[in-house]
């Protein structure tokens, strides 16, 4: 099987949210979730069976045109969330270019913030990829399209890959990244971060 792996849309900034920060998608990431919608629709050739979500706002807004053209609904797995599920503010990432906060600094080096529990994070990561490949075992040459946050998608690239940072790869919004699994379960990276669908818009 195939998990093809896309970071969302770009979202809003949102500030103060009682209950968690949980935006919805820029005009510009409205536009990129339509283009990741037009090329499901005419990636026959990936045999897409299943749309996966974390159910974050941004990430069901992002999936929602690929699913429709795809005639299936959306599955939502909370554990796919991103580590900043639960904060009362979110600033997009283009915001965020060039600041001096520590946490940003972390990122940008390539680790998780300050807040975030690595263990925990890393083990619900884990365990929502293991339930997707688990339902798809035998399902041979056909794919999974799971759309995602950028720390979750890096989480997952980089433990199969054995790299020494969490957030190794800097991944554009509706980046693709492809992962190939064999029915006895062998991980193969085979691309990350293909951005050819939405290159106009990034």
């Amino acid at each position: 099987m195939q998990l093809l792996l896309v970071r969302h849309g770009e979202p809003l900034a949102v500030s103060g949210q009682e209950g968690g920060a949980d935006p919805a998608l820029s005009p510009q990431g409205h536009e990129q979730a339509a283009a990741l919608g037009a090329w499901a629709a005419g990636a026959t050739g990936e045999k897409i069976v299943e749309v996966v979500v974390s159910g974050m706002r941004r990430a069901r807004e992002t999936a929602a045109p690929a699913a429709q053209a795809l005639g299936l609904d959306l599955v939502v797995d909370p554990d796919l969330a991103e580590f900043d599920v639960g904060r009362s503010s979110y600033q997009p990432v283009h915001e965020r270019l060039g600041s001096d906060d520590p946490d940003w600094r972390r990122i940008t080096e390539g680790h998780y913030p300050s807040f975030v529990d690595a263990e925990a994070f890393t083990a619900r990561v884990r365990g929502a990829f293991g339930r997707i490949v688990e339902r798809h075992r035998d399902a041979g040459r056909e794919s999974v399209l799971v759309v995602c946050h950028a720390g979750v998608i890096n989480t997952f690239l980089t433990g199969e890959l054995g790299l020494d940072r969490p957030l190794y790869f800097p991944l554009d919004h509706v980046g693709l990244s492809r992962v190939l699994v064999s029915r006895g379960g062998r991980v193969r990276v085979r691309s990350v971060n293909e951005t050819g669908h939405a290159t106009e818009l990034l």
